[in-house]
């Protein structure tokens, strides 16, 4: 597999329009983390996937085994999402020097030619947010097939998604004064949401796609401490520092993991998830509750006081 690119959070978004002539039985097109990579899934056909110079790039047999041709420039420069790399010592091969990578029929990669070739934003040059046009050409069991799509330019989700974020730091207050128990409580439960929908982003992309979990991972860490705060909480007085400790723990960790995800709130996808707006609320939720029970941990052992 070329993969120059990690499944991110993004505003822009590649479109199959057409695949001509159309795909046999058992062979399927699309693409994944919205412009990152293009997936091919074959059974029982022999597919062959073609290079930027027309060269022979990834083959699918018809038993299923992938190779990528070690020979090809494609499989180079597809080793960055921009195309920065080294070819100066590249010597390209006249014939294919094919590398197995799989024996699932599935053949995923990086595609240039599908994406925006640069770091700054990209300029759309109609009213639906037209990038450019895009082909990949292919070959299925003999037969050459194009298939054709679009790169968009998505709109921004509104800021006010934010405004979730305040309204779990407003109940998080209420809570850390009037009813200590619920508010342990609902650190320990925002937690679990967390690891819930870290779940989902991460088991929502395929093989190869998948990315460091980060939200599931931090989430996990909380969850841990909020636990065990919620346990000291109901030992004797002697314990009560440590639960207040372990709750300001928690929401130190709820902030990390709610500012490394920060950039999922508003932008068009959001990796391995169908139901953007859990996460777009569930990310300031996090944040809000952990700040709170950071600050309530940090005054109250300052204060020395765990009323």
């Amino acid at each position: 597999m070329g993969s120059g690119d990690s499944v991110q959070s993004r505003n822009t978004e590649s479109v199959i329009e057409s695949v001509v002539p159309a795909l046999p039985d058992g062979v399927d097109v699309d693409i994944v983390g919205s412009d990152t990579f293009v997936r091919v899934r074959s059974d029982g056909h022999d597919v062959m996937i073609t290079g930027y110079k027309n060269e022979p790039y990834m083959r699918i047999t018809a038993s299923g085994d992938v190779f990528v041709n070690d020979g090809s420039l494609t499989t180079l420069i597809n080793g960055n999402r921009y195309g920065n790399v080294d070819t100066s010592s590249f010597v390209e091969t006249p014939n294919p020097v094919w590398r197995k990578t799989g024996s699932d029929g599935v053949a995923m990669w990086h595609d240039h030619r599908v994406h925006w070739m640069s770091p700054k934003p990209p300029a759309p040059i109609d009213s639906i947010g037209t990038v450019l046009t895009w082909k990949v050409p292919l070959a299925i069991d003999g037969v050459a097939t194009m298939v054709s799509g679009t790169l968009f330019l998505r709109n921004n989700a509104s800021v006010m998604w934010w405004l979730a974020g305040l309204i779990a730091l407003l109940a998080g207050v209420i809570l850390s004064v009037r009813r200590r128990r619920e508010f342990f409580a609902m650190t320990f439960f925002v937690s679990l949401a967390g690891i819930f929908v870290g779940s989902m982003e991460y088991l929502g992309l395929p093989n190869g796609a998948q990315v460091t979990p980060l939200m599931l991972m931090f989430s996990a860490g909380a969850a841990v401490a909020a636990a065990a705060s919620l346990i000291a909480q109901r030992k004797k007085t002697a314990s009560q520092y440590i639960a207040v400790s372990l709750n300001a723990g928690a929401g130190a960790t709820l902030i990390v993991c709610a500012w490394f995800s920060a950039d999922h709130v508003r932008a068009a996808y959001v990796p391995g998830i169908s139901q953007e707006w859990i996460v777009r609320m569930l990310i300031p939720a996090l944040f809000g509750i952990g700040l709170v029970s950071m600050i309530d941990g940090v005054m109250r052992i300052v204060r020395n006081t765990t009323d």
